[in-house]
């Protein structure tokens, strides 16, 4: 029988009552269950709030980047985030509203409770909440304002302070208000100085320095002391509801993850409607101011133009709003502040890796230090416990946190290499780089690193070094980087676009000149620059450099327009030197333009014409080393030089044997002599030239005729100067009919965004022009008066010039000219020009009669009222036709790529500047009346220059077709001459059987025909229709739109050409039974008539003149290598060719 205890007695803490024990099991229970659902709402937390940080700072990123439509970039220190961070703000708010909304009433309709207080929002409560919610405000605002002026790790590592902000704000409500003591310590003091500490070595570590600015830092601690407010307000006026949670929760039997989703969601809603009252406020004002790096609503920018980075930057911030309040309802708000450190040490690891910003050993230890703080300010006495199953929880709960974070920091520093890759792969949805990859391993995942080199010589010997193989090394010049057959080009002019740099990439000829051998520095800069701004999450580093860059605002100053001298544009030296060594290589090569440096003494005019013709060489070459009179500019020269200007020599000058060796690297191919006399002066030279390197081009007609007189190989190649590709510059309004307006930067003020200028240069015959545009116009001259400030200095005269070709480019809406070197850049540009001669022959430039122009004002409208070219233009206020010349002008430009390109320093340098594909200026020159569809029918095998100069004769007489070559084996670099030169060709593979199938399955002649006849009808059938050509048959003349059906067969039964509909089977079998005689004409020579034509100068081909396209004997044209100067065949074949510099003929 058991002894009964006296009255009074107390009981042993070893004997517990049945009740107690009860009790304290369910307790226990509902101690592991909350541990369950704190934990799961936390990884929401923290899941959301990484994802979120993350999207905010790469969508800042992308704003910053934004411009202007005309390429206008807004440098760092003018950049204003308050639009895009006010706008993002509210819809943050509005859409976190619009979520958990539904999701609330759909929880609470089923629970039937909210298990608050329903008199929260009754009285005084009411103004708390709106408190509440303004502070809410204003912790997302600042949030978002750190990120626009700072990086995300910085604004985490800073926020690191938030339970300091609580302890310190929880101890003031104490002391002031709820009249106890302030409850701050030992412990908690103490755990406050380590976080001080670890939080101080994060700031201290190299990369966080970098990024570190007052404004980032200041709205980092505002925010933190925002949002501190909100949590002490909120657990301060719902404390008397949150007293009988315990006893609620444990009532329901069952694990209470909808009830805290629930309470959670019902605080969140509250508290963000009276957010959403200032954040709509501040929405409209930036609305209203609108956005200097944007057109339009900021607000549909996000929306529409933003895509998945605005989307996750939005919805992401209501989702771990949601998770981060229903966390704050089941715990007290210093527990809160507990995971919040968590919570930031997460983010921080998370952003250091999306953005490639390494932590180091300082920022590892800093992040170990301050979760060891963490765990301290939790296990502090008395802090935690509102619950009292919540001491169980939170005592738990730091260690796990300490665990976690210091486990997470270990597998950041041992394993950061594979981290980086899977985070490469989550965001390779949203980074693109305009690179060329097609030789390269598969880059499909977002790249860590890109080494850059953009020199056109290897980088000194032993410092060609790839780190690691997530590594992507951008190349620009192929020779320079032969050891790595994987590296990757790019287009700077893509790249750049909507940056500050754009303008300086579209007009590199310009900045060639400015800086000389320090241009390839600049080069190297801005693409490591433009990388960093375009590409979040990158870094970058220089080809055998260590020092990785993963930030560019230290480098912001930078500014390549400002002088020059490389140290006065603020140069980024660390990218290319490290302090103890230069990565930059030795000079290899020679690079020079023709023209004039400093004239000291100049006291005439000077032709501006000069400079225009030498930036039009410059454009092609890597850089410029050397600047040299045109007389005299092959004359004891070594290195690279494009002619294209006036060429003669004394007598006295010869050329010596080294000239004659360094031949092969001089590109004659748009050069002028005036007389016989200045051909013998350099006979000799120019025969070596023809026969050792290639033919030369000719300026004008006349030189031409004059070299071959000398049966020296030439042809007629026009100017280089129709090759100008300007963006120009942005000027101000000072005196422009003076060429006195000032160069601006490109962020100064917008281009036009309409081209309104009537400009009238150098005019010889002005009263041709009527009167009303005569007084409307702008009045220039070419010619650099003698007065022009600086006119004898290099960047004087250079500087007129490029203003001139500016006002071409982004403000003329027609010019008026009698000079060749305004009206052949402006019409490579685009401009209409109406070029105005006299009968006399006089062009302010020199006599026209001497052959200086001709050939060439065929480009241009002409007026000339002596010999009945009227004007025809009205007043010139409506639209103005674009130039009758375009195709013309298109083919020569087709023909000097296709010389350049030969030689790979001027090939790379046009895919750098995204000089190729060229634009052609005839797209809209378009002509109804031709055909515009053509096919041909080939294998690889058959690819040799006769099939070139078949798709070249198309593309001559219809510039604006579209060419299918149908083939299996041709891959489209076989033909990506005519793709690069701006013409439209597809190659397109087939199937036989499908063809077949689809148009013969029932034909009573199945079978019958001769497959070299059926397939390209078949095709014809399959894409449109058209016309087919064999490739022996070369078209001679435009082929009208209107055309009968029909085909004409080869000697050996082949289709030669043939035209049919898609609609046209019947009529193809009928052609086929009856033979019928087409209702066009198409000679087809036989083998004898074929040498004929080849070889016999006075054969004569009947009809020819009436002829559409003349097809030759095929195996007797394939056997042609040579075709004789001024026979039938020259003149059907290689004088109606686009590639003119690739000579078939001999004299």
């Amino acid at each position: 029988m058991p002894k009964l205890r006296a009255a009074g007695a107390k009981r042993s803490p070893a004997q517990p009552s049945p009740l107690q024990s009860s009790q304290n099991s369910e307790v226990q229970g509902l101690s592991l269950r909350m541990v369950l659902v704190v934990g799961s709402f936390t990884a929401c937390w923290y899941y959301t709030s990484s994802k979120n940080a993350v999207a905010t700072q790469q969508l800042v990123q992308e704003y910053r980047r934004l411009g202007a439509e005309n390429d206008v970039h807004e440098k760092v220190d003018d950049f204003s985030p308050f639009p895009i961070v006010a706008v993002l703000t509210a819809l943050q708010l509005l859409v976190g509203l619009c979520i958990s909304w539904p999701l609330h009433y759909l929880l609470a309709s089923k629970d039937g409770k909210n298990n608050l207080d329903s008199n929260d929002t009754v009285g005084p409560k009411r103004v708390r909440l709106l408190l509440v919610g303004n502070l809410h405000f204003l912790g997302c605002l600042f949030t978002n304002l750190g990120f626009a002026y700072g990086s995300a790790s910085l604004v985490q590592v800073v926020k690191l302070m938030e339970p300091i902000e609580t302890l310190f704000l929880t101890a003031l409500i104490n002391v002031f208000f709820i009249r106890r003591d302030h409850g701050i310590t030992s412990t908690k003091f103490l755990s406050i100085v380590v976080i001080i500490f670890g939080t101080a070595l994060l700031l201290m570590r190299k990369g966080m320095k970098q990024q570190a600015n007052f404004l980032s830092v200041a709205f980092a601690l505002c925010s933190g002391f925002a949002m501190a407010s909100r949590n002490v307000v909120q657990k301060s006026a719902h404390k008397r509801s949150e007293k009988g949670k315990a006893n609620n929760l444990s009532h329901q039997g069952g694990v209470p993850w909808k009830q805290a989703a629930v309470n959670g969601m019902f605080n969140f809603l509250s508290i963000t409607a009276m957010a959403v009252i200032p954040a709509s406020i501040f929405l409209g004002k930036a609305e209203i101011m609108g956005s200097n790096q944007i057109d339009g609503s900021v607000v549909m920018w996000m929306l529409r133009s933003a895509g998945q980075l605005g989307a996750q930057a939005i919805i992401f911030h209501g989702l771990y709003n949601i998770a981060s309040i229903s966390v704050l309802t089941l715990i007290s708000a210093q527990s809160h502040s507990l995971l919040n450190v968590g919570k930031r040490i997460c983010n921080v690891l998370v952003a250091a890796l999306v953005f490639h910003e390494p932590v180091g050993p300082i920022g590892i230890l800093g992040l170990g230090i301050a979760a060891i703080g963490g765990a301290l300010y939790s296990n502090a006495p008395a802090t935690l416990a509102i619950l009292s199953w919540n001491k169980v929880v939170c005592s738990k709960g730091s260690k796990l946190m300490l665990l976690v974070s210091l486990l997470s920091i270990f597998c950041m520093n041992t394993n950061e290499g594979r981290l980086k890759k899977l985070i490469a792969q989550s965001s390779s949805s949203q980074v693109s780089l305009f690179v060329d990859t097609s030789s390269a391993e598969d880059r499909s995942n977002a790249p860590s690193t890109f080494v850059v080199w953009m020199y056109p010589f290897p980088p000194p010997v032993g410092m060609m070094t790839i780190q690691s193989a997530d590594e992507i090394l951008i190349c620009a010049y192929s020779n320079a980087c032969q050891e790595y057959k994987d590296h990757s080009k790019i287009n700077l002019r893509s790249l750049t676009q909507n940056t500050y740099f754009h303008n300086y990439i579209r007009d590199h000829a310009y900045h060639k000149v400015r800086h000389m051998n320090d241009f390839p520095h600049h080069i190297q800069a801005i693409t490591m620059m433009t990388l960093l701004q375009t590409r979040p999450g990158s870094c970058v580093r220089t080809l055998g450099g260590d020092a990785k860059f993963c930030n560019d605002k230290q480098f912001s100053t930078y500014d390549p327009y400002e002088s020059v001298h490389l140290n006065s544009t603020h140069f980024p030296l660390p990218f290319i030197d490290t302090g103890e060594v230069s990565l930059a290589p030795h000079t290899a090569e020679n690079f020079a333009m023709w023209g004039d440096g400093d004239i000291p003494g100049l006291g005439s005019r000077y032709n501006s014409g000069e400079d225009v013709q030498s930036y039009a060489g410059a454009a092609w070459l890597p850089f410029i080393s050397e600047i040299r009179k045109k007389k005299e500019a092959l004359l004891n020269y070594t290195g690279y030089y494009i002619g294209n200007a006036l060429l003669g020599l004394d007598e006295s000058l010869k050329f010596g044997e080294a000239d004659l060796q360094n031949s092969k690297k001089i590109s004659l191919l748009s050069i002028y002599f005036s007389s016989q006399e200045s051909v013998k002066n350099m006979e000799n030279y120019l025969r070596h030239y023809t026969e050792t390197v290639e033919p030369f081009g000719s300026r004008s007609k006349l030189t031409n005729r004059l070299l071959r007189s000398f049966k020296i190989k030439s042809y007629f190649s026009a100017c280089l100067t129709l090759t100008t590709n300007m963006q120009g510059a942005v000027l101000d309004d000072q005196a422009p009919s003076q060429i006195l307006n000032r160069i601006l930067k490109p962020n100064a003020r917008a281009l036009p965004q309409e081209k309104t200028m009537v400009l009238m240069v150098d005019v010889q015959n002005e009263r041709a022009v009527p009167e009303d545009v005569r007084k409307r116009a702008i009045h220039l001259r070419a010619d650099i008066d003698a007065k022009y400030p600086d006119h004898w200095k290099k960047m004087g005269r250079y500087g007129y010039s490029y203003k001139l070709l500016s006002l071409y480019a982004n403000q003329a809406k027609v010019i008026i000219t009698s000079r060749i070197h305004v009206g052949l850049p402006a019409a490579a540009m685009g401009v209409p020009v109406i070029f105005v001669s006299t009968a006399n022959g006089w062009l302010p430039g020199g006599i026209q009669k001497v052959g200086r122009v001709e050939g060439l004002l065929d480009v241009f409208h002409r007026v000339e009222p002596e010999s009945g070219k009227n004007w025809t233009f009205d007043n010139l206020t409506g639209a103005v036709p674009p130039n009758p010349g375009n195709h013309l002008a298109d083919r020569y430009r087709a023909s000097f790529w296709h010389r350049l390109k030969k030689t790979h320093f001027y090939y790379d340098t046009a895919r750098l500047f995204g000089m190729v594909p060229l634009q052609r200026l005839g797209r809209s020159n378009v002509d109804i009346n031709v055909q515009d569809t053509f096919h041909f029918l080939l294998n690889r095998n058959e690819l040799n220059w006769q099939t070139q100069r078949a798709i070249e004769h198309i593309f001559f007489f219809h510039p604006n077709a579209q060419v299918f070559v149908h083939s299996n084996d041709i891959i489209p670099s076989d033909l990506e001459i005519f793709v690069e030169s701006g013409y439209s060709l597809v190659v397109q593979q087939y199937d036989v059987d499908s063809l077949k199938r689809d148009a013969f399955a029932n034909a009573p002649f199945k079978g019958m025909v001769d497959n070299r006849i059926m397939m390209p009808f078949l095709l014809l059938r399959k894409f449109g229709g058209g016309v087919y050509l064999s490739k022996n048959t070369i078209v001679y003349k435009e082929i009208p739109m209107i055309l009968g059906h029909g085909m004409v067969l080869e000697e050996d039964g082949a289709a030669a050409m043939m035209y049919f509909d898609e609609h046209s089977i019947d009529k193809f079998a009928m052609n086929l039974r009856n033979e019928e005689a087409t209702s066009w004409k198409v000679p087809v020579l036989s083998r004898n008539d074929t040498l004929k034509c080849v070889e016999d100068k006075a054969w004569a081909l009947e009809g020819l003149d009436d002829s559409l396209a003349v097809s030759l004997h095929p195996s007797t044209y394939a056997s042609v290598n040579v075709i004789k100067i001024d026979s039938v065949c020259y003149k059907v074949i290689e004088e109606p060719c686009i590639y003119l510099d690739e000579i078939h003929w001999e004299f």
